[in-house]
């Protein structure tokens, strides 16, 4: 299951609402410039008054220039050395003063009422807080912006209170063992909490992602971060395709027929963001290549792929129309047999020379959201010739395919990718918008491709209005500025 969003708590909002819209417009005295943000001491463990929340405890070095923090998920229950302000698409966010030589902020994430995360006496795993730094490199320079809470902020130091894990979207706080494995020019890195036993051996599992990754054509994530939990976890999966990071119940087998390791694992090489009309490809495109590649590795067969793929019926389901879906399961059955039946089309069109996998290639390499036209497109592309009036009933009408017809495409032919033009790396990765907006830094969030993301302080009407507005917002500042001296 694709990484949804969470949405932050309001426990300073109300302090936030009441900053001045102009404070800070000028840029605070500062030391030389550096190319670096600013250095930070990260500290983490279980919040005492509540076993269910992370504390983060961030202390900076002295900054050498001016620096903000936008705060999308967490809830900042602290902060000295800064000033409550907005961003210049009115976004609230801390700006540093200028003056306090060791500024800090504390941030508390919940673990919340659902199903993704989950705490016990001995463990907790929970969101991490999605943290921003908008720093400047020079005079004059563009604001950059990096992630404080990534493993690859540079400059920061983690230290727990006990033992923990920090992810860049998971937490884990509790004791645990740890795995390490290299296979295809990855790093896995296997976290098993306290009290879980994985059903399928580590050893094992770290051989099938490993060459289940070898069908991918394009550029590997460097590190997968995975997590084995026991209850109360959900018994199932949960992946973030933007951090290469994942968690599945220890129950999890290698010979399940939706494969759960290999399920989540396919999550973390999807690069490509979706249009609504899309939005089943994320979760169908994981469960059809799940289920192929454990044929493959000769973990289940094809006959117990169509069992499972066909258990479930959603008559009055359209993929293309969310709101038709009367479950969440819909892709994972109803997209995944769509998407068998594509790749059978695609490699009797091509001789067995090309598959879904050059679409998915292809779609990961896309520039922008992936459209209902633009993957007619892609699949045309890649057979060859336009399926559009195929893709048309089975995407966008209820129609419902015969799994009893489906033959070739998964478990056969060539789906390794290696076809392709690969040469531009592959996976495509959406990079921080930095643009020169002046002393007040825009808010920023960067690429999260998820099943359902909710966007904690940054809305589309504010993000579309700040980008129309923000050449503007210097001569206003120059014209109150002439007023405040007359």
């Amino acid at each position: 299951m694709a990484l949804e969003g969470w949405v932050s708590g309001g426990t300073v909002s109300l302090l936030l609402v009441f900053s001045l819209v102009t404070a800070g417009v000028s840029a605070p005295a500062t030391a030389q410039s550096t190319a670096e943000p600013p250095g930070v001491s990260i500290s983490v463990e279980r919040n005492a008054d509540d076993a269910a929340k992370v504390r983060y405890h961030l202390e900076f070095e002295t900054p050498q220039r001016a620096f903000w923090l936008i705060n999308y998920t967490g809830n900042v229950v602290s902060s000295e050395g800064f000033v409550a302000d907005r961003t210049k698409d009115g976004n609230h966010a801390l700006r540093w003063d200028s003056e306090t030589k060791s500024p800090s902020v504390t941030v508390v994430a919940n673990v919340g009422n659902g199903s993704e995360y989950a705490a016990t006496d001995k463990w907790v795993l929970a969101p991490t807080p999605r943290l921003t730094v908008a720093w400047s490199p020079g005079e004059n320079g563009e604001w950059r912006y990096d992630h404080l809470l990534d493993d690859d902020y540079p400059g920061s130091s983690v230290e727990f209170a006990n033992s923990g894990v920090l992810g860049s979207m998971f937490t884990y706080v509790g004791p645990y063992e740890e795995r390490i494995h290299r296979a295809d020019g990855q790093r896995f890195r296997m976290v098993i909490g306290a009290g879980a036993t994985p059903a399928s051996p580590p050893r094992k599992v770290f051989e099938s992602l490993g060459t289940a990754s070898e069908h991918f054509p394009g550029e590997s994530p460097d590190e997968v971060l995975l997590f084995v939990l026991s209850d109360p976890i959900w018994r199932g999966g949960y992946a973030s395709p933007q951090s290469d990071e994942f968690w599945v119940h220890e129950d999890a087998r290698l010979s399940d027929p939706q494969n759960l390791w290999i399920h989540e694992y396919v999550h973390t090489r999807q690069s490509f963001t979706l249009g609504e009309r899309m939005r089943w490809f994320r979760e169908a495109s994981a469960s059809y290549f799940a289920s192929d590649l454990t044929i493959r590795q000769d973990r289940t067969s094809q006959s117990a792929v169509a069992r499972t793929l066909s258990a479930k019926q959603y008559d009055e389901a359209v993929l293309s129309r969310p709101t038709t879906w009367v479950s969440r399961e819909v892709p994972y059955y109803q997209g995944a047999l769509m998407l068998w039946a594509l790749d059978a089309k695609i490699q009797n069109a091509t001789g067995e020379k090309r598959s879904l996998m050059d679409v998915f290639y292809r779609m990961n390499r896309h520039e922008g959201p992936v459209t209902y036209t633009d993957f007619e497109k892609i699949v045309a592309d890649v057979a060859g010739k336009p399926m559009d009036t195929w893709l048309a009933r089975y995407v966008t009408t209820p129609a419902n395919l015969n799994v009893q017809g489906l033959k070739g495409g998964i478990g056969e032919g060539k789906t390794d990718g290696s076809g392709v033009d690969d040469s531009t790396g592959g996976k495509a990765s959406g990079g921080n918008d930095s643009r020169s907006d002046g002393d007040r830094p825009p808010a920023m969030i960067g690429d999260l491709p998820s099943t359902l993301m909710a966007w904690s302080g940054l809305g589309f009407i504010g993000l579309m209005f700040g980008w129309t507005v923000a050449k503007y917002l210097p001569r206003l500042v120059d014209q109150l500025r002439n007023e405040k001296e007359e």
